[in-house]
């Protein structure tokens, strides 16, 4: 460059003017002076100087004809003293002199800026705007070579080995440099050869030796001459063992010997090559992975091929299947599977898919793992996408087997109904997967339903006997819950026929199911046989069952009179300290009663209050103590004992039978005045009851008895309501015809008749019996308006012999309606008024999904506790309560008592309930930081599967959420994709898988 700097001042020099040239060097003038001083440092090449000359003589002359070349010698200046306003400065000459001799020089010094400052494409474009062979040797050369790498820079590698090439043959001093940049672009466009060939003459270069030895080691890898490769490595490695090329010649020696089958070698080099890499190649991480497969280090071998694993191609898919081959040495079959599995998704080879696809359904099969019924569709897909493989046989054999045993039923029962030739033993299958079913749905209250897969089961045929027997008893059960008590003990007696196993315990249980319908039809004689068969039966002493069914014995000889005997078994269901003892207690007192033991009757009437306090049948009991007393003659102890059932429980309606017994026990001991204020009590607290009506004859009868009928009259007129001391006659056969046409089943016409009664006698004696027809025609016409209307009516009389009914009604719809505080309401007072234990039942339950609903944490748990208290409940309503406080629990911050509820419900995760149970008592361990703990619960979950897929998937999802805190990405991102291959509801799972997959990679 400086030489032709100095070739264009002597050109410049020798073409200024004759006068100039003419003058003496004493004759120039002083400004001219600094133009040559300029010059002549220029050629020096102090530029600094040189530029401070020459910006002294601009400004001295302004207007002298070397301006232009002064000009141009600041502006090559300001380029070679690598001004940062040089670009902007050779730019401006330009503009200012677009005619200059220099333009193309000046084109070319821009786009050497350009260059160095890596814009590699705009020195392209004023490169080919330039005439380089117009420029002195040298600098062509150079900026020949600028070119050249500029294009090499910006992937044009075709252009850029034209340019090397040229410049290789036109200057020596570019040899090495063009020769090394040839070589590899040859490299990269794999011209081994070519390339090997360049890079082979440099390998005694100074500066390209290093390099060279990279990719001459590379080459030879390429070409599978592993000698010359390893060579080259240890070499390298031996001369330069800390070098730029370090790492990959540790790689490429551990890719010699990889090739060679050293795999011990192989894996110490490749570590070498971790030791160094920061950023290590997947193929280097896949063969270090196979490395330490092949040398029986599979801990290892798993977690490096792990890292692998990452983009979807054949090597992913061969990193997965020896994850997991190795997986299965380590005895980790989940993550064996789930990597055959991710491997068996991908179609990059399909040699290596089929035998990843056979290893799936074998881990699928030895584990009976079956999420989302992957047991069923592994098999089938290998046969249908197989169908010539070598595995087809094992994997028919195995599909048979798997419909025996999966419990992934629906995905079972959908793949049998596609073989259009079944055998047998898939007969036999489908008739277990049909029972199967109907359990499934009979566990989840799904009655219906459940009923339909035990008829479709029964119906198939004896395929397998004992199954045909499970499902004959699981429909005696399922008919019993639907009331259907006949085809209930049809059932069971069908069941007890069939099976083989008369030792299980379902066959014990079949005898007091069959107890309990042929008492519930009342049939005694034969419930007592049935029920006296199970206590023979029954190993187990302490199950509650079997104190019931000594009850029901006792019942049965109740009934039929034979009171010894009731006692007998009474005292029997009592001394057995089961939940039932209050029931046996109160009904030896009914039978002492009965027989006429008053005294031993409220002995054990007595007992029941002290060792039974909360008992529901305190309140009775208390009533029947009063009553005892009566029996006695011991009329001021029964006053004393019916006003403590008042007292105590003002709300029921064994208070208005004790309120009305007050005041017949004071007219019959012609106490009056008491009498009167017994009954006008009962008249005020129980308008509208039955109780109240005999109360004010009564009342009527001691005024006349009295001779006191004015004040009689007075009374009556004080008293709130509407008082009927007599019926009119229109008024009675109104409302009878009425009722007539109501018992005949004739809903529309009853209805009309019904309305008009009220409309003629809107305070007639009988409208409350009219109003309460008309509640239940409205919910026989599912008339929720209609049922509000007339219940209404009918709670202003809040103790009426219809309240008990008229309550659950309006309730039910108010619940519908979703008013949950009102429902709350009359729900509570359900539960006073109460008087069976069915409608208690009712009632808590109603108390305690109306409370849930209002999100009344403390409500929902004491009636949950109220609920379970219950000696009789259902399974379905014990699982309901105990869900709802659970949450309860949980919403109140209590997580020791939820989770004590939680792991209750967590043991069938067969209904809703327990699937989700299972699922929060994981997270509730997740969130509190016990990983492990978390981990195996998910694990356990996984495992034991579930028909309710949202929470099955839900725990998923949480279960990589545990790995990711325990540091175990690789496991969090399997779990998510085996779950993202296998769960196709439309619902949020998708998005929480993505999510954090995208985390994750």
């Amino acid at each position: 460059m400086k030489k032709k700097i100095l070739q264009i001042i002597c050109v410049f020099i020798c073409s200024v003017p004759s006068y100039v040239s003419a003058q003496t060097s004493g004759e120039i003038s002083s400004p001219s002076r600094l133009y040559y001083e300029g010059k002549e440092l220029f050629i020096k090449e102090d530029y600094a100087a040189a530029t401070l000359s020459l910006q002294h003589f601009i400004k001295q002359q302004p207007t002298s004809p070397f301006n232009q070349e002064a000009e141009y010698m600041m502006v090559c200046s300001s380029y070679e003293l690598q001004d940062h306003n040089s670009t902007a400065l050779l730019r401006g000459y330009l503009e200012k002199y677009p005619d200059s001799p220099h333009v193309n020089r000046i084109y070319a010094l821009i786009a050497s800026t350009y260059f160095f400052e890596e814009k590699y494409d705009e020195a392209l474009a004023l490169f080919n705007s330039s005439r380089l062979d117009l420029l002195a040797n040298d600098e062509r050369d150079e900026m020949t070579y600028r070119l050249a790498s500029s294009y090499l820079k910006t992937g044009n590698i075709k252009e850029a080995a034209i340019w090397f090439e040229t410049l290789k043959n036109t200057n020596n001093k570019y040899s090495e440099d063009c020769t090394y940049y040839i070589a590899y672009i040859r490299y990269t466009q794999q011209r081994y050869d070519e390339a090997l060939s360049g890079f082979l003459k440099l390998q005694n270069s100074s500066k390209y030796k290093k390099l060279s030895s990279y990719y001459t080691a590379e080459i030879y890898l390429i070409k599978k001459q592993y000698a010359e490769a390893g060579n080259i490595a240890q070499n390298y490695l031996t001369n330069f063992p800390q070098s730029q090329y370090t790492a990959e010649m540790h790689r490429i020696l551990g890719e010699v010997y990889y090739y060679s089958g050293e795999y011990h070698k192989a894996t110490n080099a490749f570590e070498g090559y971790l030791n160094t890499e920061t950023t290590p190649r997947r193929d280097a991480l896949y063969m270090l992975g196979l490395s330490y497969y092949h040398t029986n280090v599979f801990s290892k071998a798993a977690s490096t091929l792990g890292e692998v694993v990452m983009k979807d191609d054949a090597l992913t898919q061969n990193a997965y299947l020896h994850m997991g081959l190795a997986d299965l040495q380590l005895a980790e079959k989940n993550k064996a599977r789930m990597a055959f599995e991710q491997a068996a998704a991908s179609n990059a080879d399909m040699k290596v898919k089929e035998q990843a696809a056979y290893n799936y359904a074998l881990c699928i099969h030895e584990t009976s793992f079956s999420a989302f019924g992957e047991s069923v569709t592994v098999f089938e897909n290998f046969l249908n996408e197989f169908p010539n493989s070598k595995y087809i046989e094992k994997i028919s054999s195995y599909l048979v087997e798997v419909y025996m045993n999966t419990r992934s039923y629906d995905a079972a029962l959908k793949s049998i109904e596609r073989i259009a030739n079944p055998g047998t033993r898939i007969m036999e299958a489908k008739q277990n997967i049909l029972f199967q079913l109907g359990t499934q749905m009979f566990a989840n209250a799904s009655f219906e339903q459940a009923l339909g897969y035990f008829n479709q089961s029964i119906a198939i045929g004896q395929y397998n006997r004992q199954t045909k027997a499970d499902a004959y008893y699981w429909r005696g059960e399922t008919f019993y819950r639907l009331n259907n008590r006949e085809e209930a003990a049809r059932n069971f007696t069908s069941y007890l026929s069939l099976t083989q196993q008369p030792s299980s315990e379902m066959y014990v249980l079949a005898h007091y199911n069959l107890g309990y319908t042929a008492f519930q039809q009342k049939n005694y004689s034969l419930a007592e046989s049935w029920f006296l068969k199970y206590i023979k039966m029954e190993k187990d002493k302490s199950n509650p069952t079997l104190a019931d069914a000594y009850n029901r014995i006792g019942d049965c000889n109740f009934h039929s009179r034979k009171f010894n005997e009731a006692k007998q078994y009474y005292s029997q269901a009592e001394s057995m300290g089961s939940a039932t003892g209050d029931y046996s207690y109160y009904q030896l007192a009914l039978v002492s009663g009965l027989q006429k033991d008053y005294a031993g009757k409220t002995t054990l009437l007595d007992k029941l209050s002290e060792k039974y306090p909360n008992s529901p049948y305190a309140i009775n009991a208390l009533y029947e103590k009063g009553r005892s007393y009566v029996q006695m003659e011991n009329n001021k102890q029964a006053i004393s004992t019916f006003k403590e059932v008042v007292d105590k429980y003002p709300e029921s309606p064994v208070s208005r039978k004790a309120a009305a017994e007050i005041g017949l026990l004071y007219y019959q001991n012609e106490d009056y005045n008491q009498a009167i204020e017994a009954y006008k009590y009962v008249i005020t607290q129980y308008q509208g009851s039955e109780e109240a009506r005999l109360a004010l004859r009564d009342l009527k009868s001691i005024y006349i008895d009295t001779n006191r009928i004015d004040e009689f009259s007075s009374l009556i007129s004080s008293l709130p309501g509407n008082i009927h001391l007599d019926i009119s006659e229109q008024d009675s056969l109104t409302y009878t015809a009425a009722e007539k046409v109501y018992m005949k089943g004739k809903i529309e016409q009853a209805k009309e008749s019904l309305n008009k009664y009220l409309q003629a006698f809107p305070d007639g004696a009988f409208k409350q019996s009219a109003h309460y027809y008309l509640c239940l025609i409205a919910r026989e016409q599912k008339n929720d308006d209609m049922i509000l209307l007339h219940s209404g009516k009918l709670l202003e009389y809040p103790d009426n012999r219809f309240s008990e009914g008229t309550i659950i009604m309006r309730a039910e719809v108010l619940f519908k309606l979703q008013k949950f505080d009102e429902a709350l309401t009359l729900y509570k007072r359900l539960r006073g008024q109460a008087s069976s234990a069915e409608n208690r039942i009712l009632a808590q339950t109603g108390i305690l999904r109306s409370a849930y609903l209002t999100k009344n944490n403390a409500e929902t748990i004491r009636a949950a506790a109220d609920l379970l208290s219950e000696t009789k409940l259902s399974p379905e309503l014990t699982n309901e309560a105990t869900y709802y406080r659970a949450k309860a629990y949980l919403n109140e911050r209590a997580e020791k008592n939820a989770m004590a509820d939680l792991k209750a419900l967590a043991k069938d995760t067969r209904n809703i309930y327990g699937a989700e149970a299972k699922y929060l008592v994981a997270q509730n361990l997740y969130e509190a930081k016990e990983y492990n703990a978390a981990e195996k619960e998910a694990l356990n979950y996984i495992e034991q599967s579930t028909p309710h897929a949202y929470w099955l998937a839900r725990t998923f999802i949480l279960l990589s959420d545990v790995y990711v805190a325990m540091n175990k990405k690789l496991d969090a991102r399997q779990y998510l994709l085996s779950l993202q291959q296998n769960y196709h509801a439309n619902d949020d799972i998708k998005s929480m898988i993505e999510t954090r997959l995208q985390k994750l990679n």
